[in-house]
């Protein structure tokens, strides 16, 4: 594939996310940096490229969120240029973007700057695709200042193409500054650049003109943009996208990378697992007839075939990877040598990517749900067989997330290792997890496990439970308690348990694994992620779901995009959500609840379920019997915590268990 003067090894891409990003106080590139990308090149896809890279210099600025590589200064080209090397040294085509927020949202003490002084920042009202302003004051741009921020995209490309990249890629989407320009929900200037779509899209295709006036036919210039906001007619659309396309062709953009949704629209910037996969290839498609030069799609694209078959279809020209690459390192590695079976899947749970770093303003290092490695590249270094010279007889008790990444940790070493589990597959409650409404997905690492678990050897026995007498006869070196947890009444609720004569009474892992039956009023008890999820699983028909949670939020251990569009399907089907409940009791005739809490008491009447949802129990039972037997033992996942901030969420379990076993 052709890329202005450059021919693309491939078409595979990994698109631009702010995850790598690390720079130390003075600015520069870190080794930590360095090594995140070179382990991603290894796999030579046809192009990588950093994240949102900001231009603007910070004394010219009121704010820009997670400012990134500081692009404002040519201090950091020498910086730049040792990752650059780096990269090089794989037959990859390496890449920045150019970028400024604009109007996206901070935190509250500050001021953004805007077309318009707008935020950027939408929300929308029960999930009805309306949009409404929510953010804080900022400052609409004067004149003078857009021909300034003009000359900060051209000059940042400089020194790009001074520290040696192959090409930029200017960020037009998710609302930034020129999305900001682009949109007329925010875009209420009365000058040249707002109104008219010719005059929203100047201030982009000036940057894009100027940008490539810059760099001559020193580096590829790209440009990404929204396909569709998703704000209907106050918003950029695709048909204004498709207008947009040979206009930035003509002022010298080498490729489009079309992308969507902004932050809090319908459809975020980030799809996690409710949307589908290859959610916004349509939008891309929609382009791609308008212009001569490639397009690429993004969104929620993490299978080769798949992107594949994309290209095939005339749909894009290139694939861009994101989280797919933050899951699996060695994602177009294990492309190129056809070993598609072993790579490692991301589940668009974006616990670790986006909450930990994105949401922060950049303040926390990205990790990964099933990837326990991210971020740390330089650090962890995993070394096959390491402890073969001295293998331990390793027994691991539980087949659940935590337990499996102990086993295929261990076994990676080199170790001997026996899995047991007493069910008759593995999984444990990512079995039942997976059963929830648009989560089917989250299951997909079970089936990673199982092959991998085989490939290392790891001798595995269902239907088994493990007693006092088989931990003797085994006689393990050491032993790995991942027997999870089980869902407890809490010690308050009781009076309500032993009392109520109407009402059923039912567990949240009896109630998803046995499929138990429920009235048509329920009750869910607990509001983090486990009963919101369940409550949208019971939310059919006419049925009334209700859920009381303690605090002061909902969701707390989702991740943000997670509960977002959690919170639209339960809007849509009528939930009731009710915070700060304190206690729960049955009204004098047993028939009905009330439920006490900051305000005035609530009656719920004719209730006929009530689910636990909320606390749990670690399973430890014995961990007692292993130490007696001289066996090292080791607890891990929920089995080892239940109760603090991040327990019970695939990204604490699997982490906790990599952990533990890189010590044995």
């Amino acid at each position: 594939m052709k890329l202005g003067r450059f021919q693309i090894p491939n078409r595979l891409m990994m698109a631009g996310m702010s995850a790598g990003t690390k720079t130390d106080s003075n600015g520069e590139i870190t080794p930590e940096m360095i090594a995140y990308y070179v382990e991603r090149a290894r796999g030579e896809p046809g192009m990588i490229a950093i994240g949102a890279s900001q231009v603007v210099p910070p004394e010219k600025r009121l704010y820009g969120p997670h400012a990134g590589i500081a692009l404002y200064s040519d201090d950091i080209v020498p910086s730049l240029s040792k990752l650059v090397d780096a990269v090089h040294a794989y037959d990859v085509k390496f890449g920045i973007q150019l970028w400024n927020g604009g109007g996206t949202e901070g935190t509250s003490h500050e001021e953004l700057f805007s077309p318009s002084g707008l935020s950027s920042n939408v929300r929308t009202a029960r999930g009805d695709g309306t949009a409404r302003y929510r953010g804080q004051p900022n400052r609409a741009l004067e004149k003078a200042e857009i021909s300034d921020i003009v000359k900060y995209f051209s000059s940042a490309a400089r020194r790009c193409a001074d520290a040696g990249f192959d090409f930029v890629e200017i960020h037009a989407g998710h609302g930034y500054l020129i999305s900001n320009f682009l949109t007329p929900l925010f875009n209420k200037r009365t000058d040249e650049y707002g109104g008219s779509f010719e005059n929203r899209t100047r201030f982009l295709l000036e940057i894009v003109a100027a940008v490539n006036a810059e760099v001559g036919d020193r580096i590829a210039v790209g440009l990404k943009y929204n396909g569709d906001d998703f704000l209907g007619e106050e918003g950029w659309t695709l048909a204004e996208s498709c207008r947009l396309a040979p206009l930035a062709e003509k002022a010298g953009a080498d490729y489009i990378t079309v992308t969507a949704g902004l932050v809090g629209s319908p459809k975020l910037t980030i799809p996690p697992m409710y949307e589908p996969q290859g959610c916004y290839t349509d939008l891309a498609a929609a382009v791609k007839p308008h212009v001569n030069i490639p397009v690429g799609t993004i969104g929620r694209i993490k299978n080769p075939e798949m992107a594949r078959d994309l290209v095939a279809a005339g749909k894009a020209d290139f694939v861009c990877f994101g989280r797919g690459t933050i899951a699996d390192p060695e994602i177009f590695l294990k492309t190129r040598e056809g070993r598609l079976d072993d790579i490692r899947p991301c589940l668009a749970d974006c616990r670790g990517c986006i909450d930990e770093h994105l949401l922060r303003n950049g303040g926390g290092d990205a990790s990964c749900v099933v990837n326990p490695r991210m971020s740390r590249e330089l650090t962890c270094i995993d070394i096959p067989d390491s402890a073969a010279a001295n293998p331990k007889r390793i027994l691991v008790i539980g087949g659940g997330l935590a337990g499996m990444e102990a086993a295929r940790r261990t076994a990676y070493s080199g170790h001997h290792v026996m899995l047991f589990e007493r069910r008759s597959q593995l999984g444990g409650q990512i079995l039942l997890a997976r059963q929830m409404p648009g989560r089917r997905e989250i299951g997909d690492i079970v089936p990673w496990y199982e092959r991998q678990l085989s490939k290392m050897g790891v001798e595995v026995h269902l239907n088994t439970e493990v007693t006092e007498s088989m931990l003797k006869d085994l006689s393990p070196d050491v032993v790995i308690l991942g027997t999870g947890s089980a869902p407890v009444v809490p010690q308050d609720m009781m009076d309500v348990v032993m009392n109520a004569e109407d009402i059923d009474i039912m567990m949240l892992d009896d109630l998803v694994e046995h499929q138990l039956d429920v009235g048509e009023n329920v009750l869910v008890v607990g509001g983090d992620q486990n009963g919101m999820v369940v409550a949208d699983y019971l939310a059919q028909g006419e049925r009334r779901v209700v859920v009381a949670e303690a605090l002061n939020h909902f969701g707390g251990k989702l991740a943000a995009h997670d509960r977002w569009y959690l919170l639209n399907r339960q809007n849509a089907k009528n939930v009731r959500r009710i915070k700060n409940v304190h206690h729960i009791q049955l009204t004098p005739d047993m028939r009905s609840v009330t439920l006490i809490g900051d305000g005035a008491p609530d009656t719920l009447s004719g209730i006929d379920t009530i689910v636990f949802a909320s606390d749990r129990r670690s399973e430890r039972s014995l961990v007692e019997v292993a130490e007696s037997l001289g066996a090292s033992t080791y607890i891990v996942g929920d089995a080892h915590d239940i109760s603090s901030e991040n327990a019970g969420t695939i990204f604490n379990n699997i982490a906790h268990a990599y952990d533990t076993a890189r010590q044995i």
